[in-house]
């Protein structure tokens, strides 16, 4: 017997759902695309994190998230905990259903109520199949049960108050196990989220308004305002009010960003023993880990940070961490050269321009701390990197490549910047004006 239609929206078949699953995975797994690179391990083990969440993909569903402990350079000796939870996130989807937040709802509901149809016509089937077409196997449907019928956490991202809102209402109708993330406009509607405060709470460290804000179309003097001051308030005022909220760095371009940002939080009322919190005891509790980690007990994973002060304080330096009882020492940066501003790791689209013409590469880059690492490629082959250096933003490199099978010295001399880089190559007479953009890629 199926079960009564709730009003408003429209039954399927659970063998044949409505939507487009192709454009969702809430089926990918970030566990199976982990590739731990030692810079981005050493970057979080610089600003003491010893342990982290990493998110799949994008779209409406992005997928199923992994917890890690940073303790090495492998994937599955990090691993703590798989799959933690199903990331929902409220957007549309490009140059398909659905194109409108109206529709992403729709879709969200359907999926839902999909999901509760395909679980309970399986169960029937498997009490009695007498009279009845066997259930259909439906991966979509399938990635969804555990969230959605078994009641596993379901993590909605929040841009804007709305998206609040959205969650919320969500979370009720189908009962889910649902936690508030981003969540950085979190005070605006601090009332809602005190009548619903058995739901947990994740607010971004990320202090750029939404498009949706009131502060952003106001002028630049009060956008300014709202990105150095309102929004770094968000967790105090949650504070203020009691919520209880762990601080996820969600949203930010790079890990040196989360001590800058907390020392924001902290300057704009947030109490240091609470920000600490928030990233310890309070995240653990919430991602059901509280037992082993999130604070020092006896029995507990020994994942310590051992720091040249207290612990948010501008002029503090991390020495040493240690993860799963595992020692990393945090080299200072040798004398003579000024700090990496940037971390310039991963792949970069970079086109080469000389007299004779225009060269399309693709440079991919590592970095241990000042040094640099990686290749150049193009049509015409791979160049090594053999020693590059890093000093502020100043960027040199040295480039041994191979060109019509002589093999040539090149040098690049430059600046780098988060998401470009620039420069000049040279090599015998010639010069050559290098310029790079990042190419977006989902690491930790």
């Amino acid at each position: 017997k199926e079960e009564p239609r709730r009003p408003g929206t429209r039954r399927t078949s659970a063998a044949e759902p409505r939507q487009k699953e192709k454009a969702q995975h809430p089926d990918l797994m970030a566990i199976k695309f982990l590739k731990p690179k030692k810079t981005a391990v050493a970057d979080l083990h610089k600003i003491g994190i010893t342990t982290v969440l990493v998110v799949p993909g994008r779209g409406i569903y992005s997928g199923q998230s992994v917890l890690l402990n940073v303790n090495g350079n492998k994937a599955a000796p990090m691993v703590i905990k798989t799959p933690v939870a199903l990331h929902v996130n409220f957007t549309t989807a490009r140059g398909t259903y659905p194109s409108s937040l109206m529709g992403t709802m729709a879709f969200l509901r359907q999926s839902f109520l999909d999901t509760e149809h395909y679980s309970s016509y399986k169960s029937q089937f498997a009490k009695s199949s007498r009279g009845l077409k066997r259930p259909e196997y439906n991966p979509f449907l399938e990635a969804l049960s555990p969230y959605v019928v078994k009641k596993n956490p379901v993590f909605f991202n929040c841009a804007n108050l709305e998206d609040i809102k959205r969650a919320l209402g969500l979370i009720k109708e189908f009962k889910l196990n649902g936690f508030l993330t981003g969540s950085n406009e979190a005070w605006r509607v601090a009332d809602l989220l005190i009548k619903n405060a058995k739901v947990p709470l994740l607010v971004s460290l990320n202090f750029k308004p939404p498009m949706t804000s009131i502060y952003v179309n106001q002028g630049e003097e009060l956008k300014k305002k709202a990105e150095e001051e309102i929004y770094p308030a968000n967790a105090a005022n949650l504070h203020k009010k009691r919520l209880m909220f762990a601080l996820t760095s969600q949203g930010l371009k790079k890990p040196s960003d989360i001590p800058k940002n907390v020392q924001k939080a902290i300057k704009a009322g947030l109490p240091k023993e609470e920000a600490l919190k928030a990233m310890t005891i309070i995240p653990a509790k919430f991602l059901g880990v509280s037992s082993f980690l999130g604070s020092l007990e006896p029995g507990k994973i020994a994942n310590i940070i051992l720091t040249s002060g207290e612990i948010f304080d501008e002029k503090t330096r991390v020495e040493r961490v240690f993860v799963d009882g595992i020692s990393f020492e945090i080299k200072k940066p040798p004398k003579g050269e000024k700090p990496t501003k940037v971390n310039i790791a991963g792949k970069w689209s970079a086109t080469v321009s000389s007299p004779m013409g225009e060269l399309e590469t693709i440079l991919e880059l590592e970095q241990d701390g000042n040094e640099i690492s990686g290749s150049i490629s193009s049509n015409m082959g791979k160049w090594e990197i053999i020693e590059g250096i890093l000093s502020g933003n100043e960027l040199a490199l040295s480039i041994e490549a191979t060109i019509m099978g002589e093999t040539m010295d090149m040098t690049f001399s430059g600046t780098a910047e988060n998401d470009s880089i620039e420069g000049t190559m040279a090599v015998m007479e010639w010069s050559m004006e290098l310029k790079a953009k990042r190419i977006p890629e989902g690491e930790f």
